[in-house]
């Protein structure tokens, strides 16, 4: 075969590029096994050779912007096929037996998970005959430049020249039965239906909406029949003897497939789905017993499945760990590692939860949409109990910030953050982005050793509440310890006040903005050299836990710079006594707090529940301390791929995988073709990215009862109760604009929120719920919070006065 032809063998999954969507994903499914007619392609570079052809890409553009694109069309079939296609063609032809084929376009933006481009490039059916094979590739490359085509490019926001073509040519099926099998409910989104179409003859009829179909819905598991809607048979497409087809009356109408026949298709999508790890939109047809699949491509606009309870429950925690739509580069490094970190207690639990690109459904690379575990309990749960008792037995959280493994990851962190990347060569730089990408698992150890005693403490604790009537009280008292967060806040406020305490330096941050502050202030010495020590000690919080595509503080100066702004105005923070104590002293006067072992349990108990807030806290910062590393490796990748001629900007490089960079690291410096590759992959990606800009990754919006003053409710993060005007802030670049006495309204928080605590009057968060990072420091602080209200921030304004209510969860007028 030659480059401008190519078997269906020969070809899989990545090459989109020169076989068009429909082309590789049927390469796929013949490499992996499938039962695919035989056939081969005409790739992208025969329709490249044929626009070089007497100046034909010139007049494409020239009658584009001319609004003609049905005079590109008809100067595509005005013109012959390159000879050296030709050729190629009709060899592969012969090799097939010359005998009825189809042939199907298979443009480069077809078939893909955002858009299926149904029906927008034309389709031939039974073409015999070296004449007829060539008009038919021919009229399919012109079909590119239809008026509906070039519309569904626009509509998609595509180029319309964005798109290339091949041509799929395979052996016709002569199908007694065809149709399409989804192995997802395309209208409700559930995952555990099969839905059949089903139509006597060819399958184009069923395609087309020519016929009412049979309609199957079918269980996925066992392929057993739910519900059967038997169809009209109106009208029959057939093959016509010596080529092409016709339309025929359908006649008596009849269950179109036995029960057998079902279940070897659903057995069949069950396998191509899990081939391609996503939902299957699948043609399919019937020839006798033998069944062969025709298309497969994702299931378009599928709805997110319904949440059951426990993934309702988890929904507004998870909407707060990943409020950013995570980048491919995210996706293939940082966001995987922390993810299966943090969770690794669940594992030792018994649990089995999802990894975390399991639970994205991802389009050409881009995460559309978040579905929530539902973590499942395996046999090793049965010893659970045991396993953490023998944990808590072994290991003391009074004694966790002693590990070695806490000193490993700080010096090992502070090692790498310390080497200079731009002299690396490329084996070097990945191998220093696979030691940052390890040393999150430090993290899940400290937790499976150190949070079991703490746990049973605390379990002890809230049942000793429950006599007591004090369980409403559990979450505050937790709140009382000593974390790295309340540690690093308290180094902000100091630095407000030397800011509050110099005119010089007061004035600077008076009036000038966050972005201008670090260029200002960086010869203003001694303030300089203290904000150069917070930053080599706290500056490697991030400032969104699950993406190293965000800058953590330490590279992004103007964030902290904002918020001390934000503080020094608003003066320093009363004193106050802190919450925990004010509860643990009402504890302690109860009666039967009065028996000296009962008030020692409550003590003990008290100090050992303290730890679980410490030790998950602050194994979280030093867990995340490598992303500052990981950060810059991306960076400086991106880089290199910038002074290669490969991307634009050193940033575009979020937008590829980290594959395709060992791609390109091995064949450096990439060629022609290779760059050209990568280029269009991240400007498709961060297209689609573009349009997704308003859709929610976790949407934890859900129906809420409303009634007289109550604007939103949620639950409650912290008690009590606070007064003040609406001040939204979105991310981390407005933290400026936060004044002492407003409600903080913010689509989700981390830890690098928290300063803005001290001197906001309340919190409302989108996300989140009472085990959040700010409904923790709330309680730190003694300010009511309201979590997972879903859309406060789209339902609420700026300056608009509120009460937030901490104790029912509600924000009122």
């Amino acid at each position: 075969m030659t480059r401008y032809v190519t078997p269906l063998l020969d070809l899989g999954s990545t090459d989109l590029d020169r076989a068009g969507g429909k082309g590789a994903n049927l390469g796929e499914l013949v490499r992996a096994g499938f039962p695919v007619p035989p056939g081969f392609v005409v790739t992208t570079a025969a329709y490249d050779l044929l626009l070089e052809r007497d100046g034909l890409a010139g007049r494409i553009d020239d009658l584009l912007a001319a609004g003609e694109p049905d005079a590109i069309r008809a100067a595509i079939t005005a013109t012959a096929v390159p000879s050296e296609v030709a050729d190629g063609v009709l060899d592969a032809y012969r090799e097939l037996g010359r005998g009825a084929v189809a042939v199907r376009s298979s443009a480069t933006a077809e078939d893909l998970p955002e858009a299926a481009f149904a029906g927008q490039q034309d389709t031939y059916l039974n073409v015999v005959g070296d004449r007829a094979l060539l008009d038919a590739v021919r009229d399919c490359w012109a079909s590119l430049w239809t008026q509906r085509a070039v519309a569904y490019r626009a509509r998609r926001q595509l180029a319309p020249t964005a798109a290339r073509i091949a041509v799929v040519v395979q052996a016709m099926v002569p199908a007694d039965t065809a149709g399409v099998l989804f192995t997802a409910n395309p209208v409700t989104g559930a995952r555990d239906e099969i839905v059949v179409d089903a139509g006597a003859g060819l399958g184009e009829a069923v395609v087309s909406g020519l016929v009412t179909p049979d309609h199957f819905l079918l269980d996925k598991r066992s392929g057993r029949i739910k519900d059967w809607q038997p169809g009209r048979r109106e009208v029959t497409i057939r093959a016509r003897d010596g080529g092409g087809t016709e339309h025929v009356a359908g006649g008596a109408a009849q269950r179109s497939l036995r029960d057998s026949q079902l279940r070897g298709l659903a057995e069949l999508g069950r396998a191509i789905e899990r081939h391609f790890g996503a939902p299957q939109d699948i043609e399919w047809a019937y020839a006798g017993a033998t069944v062969s699949i025709v298309q497969a491509r994702p299931i378009t606009a599928l709805p997110p499945p319904a949440p059951n309870q426990v993934q309702r429950r988890l929904l507004p925690m998870m909407a707060e760990l990943i409020p950013m739509r995570p980048y491919p580069m995210d996706m293939t490094t940082w966001t995987p590692a922390l993810f299966g970190a943090a969770t690794s207690i669940l594992g030792f639990l018994g649990l089995r939860v999802p990894r975390f690109e399991q639970m994205c459904v991802e389009e050409d690379g881009v995460v559309v949409r978040f579905e929530p575990p539902t973590p499942r309990p395996t046999p090793r749960v049965l010893l659970a109990p045991a396993r953490l008792l023998r944990q808590a037995w072994r290991h003391d959280p009074a004694r966790w910030q002693s590990d070695p493994l806490v000193t490993h990851v700080q010096a090992r962190t502070r090692a790498l953050a310390a080497r200079d990347l731009q002299a690396m060569p490329w084996p070097e730089l990945l191998t220093t982005l696979a030691d940052a990408l390890a040393l999150p698992q430090a993290l899940g150890e400290l937790r499976i050793r150190y949070l079991p005693r703490a746990l049973l403490a605390a379990l002890a604790l809230r049942l000793l509440l429950v006599p007591l009537r004090r369980s409403d009280r559990f979450a505050t008292l937790l709140s009382g310890v000593e974390t790295k967060t309340t540690e690093t806040n308290r180094a902000l406020a100091a630095l407000a006040e030397r800011i509050r305490s110099d005119p010089a330096l007061s004035e600077i941050f008076a009036t000038h903005e966050p972005a201008d502050l670090p260029a200002v202030v960086a010869d203003r010495h001694p303030f300089s050299d203290e904000l150069e020590t917070f930053l080599d000690r706290y500056g490697y919080r991030e400032t969104m836990a699950l993406a190293a595509t965000q800058p953590p503080w330490r590279d992004a100066p103007a964030v902290v710079l904002g918020m001390l702004k934000g503080l020094a105005a608003a003066g320093p923070a009363p004193p106050a006594r802190p919450p925990a104590e004010a509860v643990r002293d009402e504890l302690l006067a109860h009666p039967l707090l009065r028996v000296p072992p009962l008030r020692s349990l409550l003590l003990r108990l008290l100090r050992q529940a303290g730890r679980f807030t410490q030790v998950r806290e602050d194994t979280h910062f030093y867990g995340t301390m490598p992303i500052s590393v990981v950060h810059r490796i991306m960076l400086e990748s991106g880089r290199r791929m910038v002074d290669a001629g490969v991307l634009d900007t050193a940033a575009d490089v979020f937008h590829l995988r980290l594959e395709e960079i060992e791609g390109a690291a091995a064949a450096w410096p990439p060629g022609p073709q290779l760059s050209h590759q990568l280029r269009e992959l991240v400007q498709r990606r961060a297209a689609r990215r573009a349009a997704l800009a308003g859709t929610p990754m976790v949407d934890t919006a859900t129906p809420r009862e409303a009634g007289g003053d109550v604007l939103l409710s949620g639950t409650s993060g912290s008690r009590g109760a606070a007064q003040g005007p609406v001040r939204i802030i979105r991310d981390v670049s407005e933290f400026s604009r936060l004044r002492s006495g407003e409600v903080l309204v913010a689509p989700y928080t981390n830890p690098a929120w928290t300063p803005l605590f001290q001197y906001a009057a309340a919190v409302v968060v989108d996300s989140g719920g009472a085990g959040s990072h700010a409904a923790i420091v709330a309680r730190e602080y003694g300010i009511p919070a309201v979590m997972g209200t879903g859309d406060g921030t789209r339902r609420l304004r700026d300056g608009q006065p509120v009460q937030v209510d901490g104790n029912r969860g509600v924000v009122t007028l």
